[in-house]
C-alpha cells in the first residue's frame, strides 16, 4: 500500500476505480456547502495504488502518518451507490465499528468529530437500519 499524507484534514481515501461518473458525483456533494455554508474539510487521495484496499489496511495507513484527523472517509463500491454513502472509519479510538454517511451529510461528521464537538457514538448511533446516517433532521 502506498504512503498516505500527513495531514490534519480528514482524509477521503477512493478504494473503487469501475465507475467514474459515480466517483464525480460523490466527490461533487462532499465539496459542497450546504445551505448554511459548512463543508466537509478532506483532502482526497484519489490514487489506483489504493484500489480495492478494506477500510482496515486504510485506517493502518493513515495511523502510520505524523498527523492525522479524528476521523478518515473511504469512498468504496457501495460509497457509488445513489446518495454516496460513504465508509466513515474512526481514527481516535479503534474499538468503533465504521458506519456510512451519505456525502451530503459528511460535513457534520467532519467538522464536528475532528473538533470533538460530538462524540462518535452521536453519528453511528443515528445510522439507521443499514448503517447509514442521513442526518439528524
Amino acid at each position: 500500500m502506498p504512503i498516505l499524507p500527513s495531514t490534519e484534514n480528514s482524509l477521503l481515501v477512493r478504494t473503487a476505480f469501475s465507475d467514474a461518473k459515480a466517483w464525480a458525483g460523490a466527490l461533487a456533494a462532499v465539496q459542497t456547502e450546504n445551505e448554511d455554508g459548512f463543508r466537509a474539510y478532506v483532502e482526497v487521495i484519489d490514487d489506483i495504488s489504493w484500489e480495492n484496499a478494506d477500510w482496515e489496511q486504510v485506517r493502518r495507513a493513515a495511523l502510520a502518518t505524523d498527523e492525522q484527523a479524528a476521523v478518515l472517509f473511504i469512498a468504496d463500491s457501495p460509497a457509488l451507490e445513489p446518495d454516496y454513502p460513504v465508509m466513515v472509519v474512526d481514527l481516535s479510538d479503534l474499538s468503533h465499528e465504521p458506519f456510512r454517511c451519505v456525502a451530503s451529510e459528511l460535513w457534520g461528521v467532519d467538522n464536528n468529530l475532528n473538533i470533538a464537538n460530538m462524540d462518535w457514538e452521536e453519528f453511528a448511533d443515528m445510522a439507521e437500519d443499514d448503517g447509514v446516517f442521513r442526518g439528524f433532521a
